[in-house]
């Protein structure tokens, strides 16, 4: 039993260590040099589903999976939100105002664009969309995506 904890605790050390040093990396502070934002206006096709002007497909995320890119205080509500948005009634939460958008790579990464209800993109400081090395859209996704994406972002996110 005593060796079973104590390979525990070494893989947690390790691990901790790993997203450390990841943290600090090029590979992770250049990131956003590989994001893409949506060109032109985003066009709803289909649930949350919605097309760029090039072609491009960006899924609107649940508001839950979205908490990393809201501010932190309430916002005052914008007469019409989201002016990029065509085809859609997407009302604003003032609490949640940021809609975050992804576009998955045939790599496995994702594009992830960030929209204020002015239409503009979020593109600067700690709520701003980033290059996603792993695309969260199923269980593996989400592992890798927390491990390569989520927990470096918490050693360091100043960007370049």
């Amino acid at each position: 039993m005593k060796i079973i904890l104590y390979m525990i605790g070494f893989f947690i050390v390790a691990l901790g260590i790993s997203v450390y040093f990841m943290g600090q990396s090029d590979w992770h502070l250049q990131r956003n040099q590989g994001n893409r934002l949506p060109e032109g206006k985003l066009i709803h096709h289909a649930g949350a589903i919605f097309h760029d002007q090039q072609g491009l497909e960006w899924e609107l995320q649940p508001a839950i999976k979205n908490k990393f890119h809201q501010p932190k205080e309430p916002v005052n509500p914008v007469e019409s939100p989201y002016p990029t948005l065509v085809d859609t009634t997407l009302l604003m939460d003032v609490k949640n105002p940021n809609l975050k958008f992804l576009c998955q790579q045939e790599n496995g990464a994702s594009y992830e664009a960030i929209l204020q209800p002015d239409g503009q993109y979020l593109t600067t400081g700690l709520q701003q969309g980033t290059y996603n090395y792993a695309h969260p859209g199923s269980l593996w996704g989400m592992t890798k995506h927390t491990f390569l994406d989520v927990l470096p972002h918490f050693v360091r996110s100043d960007y370049e």
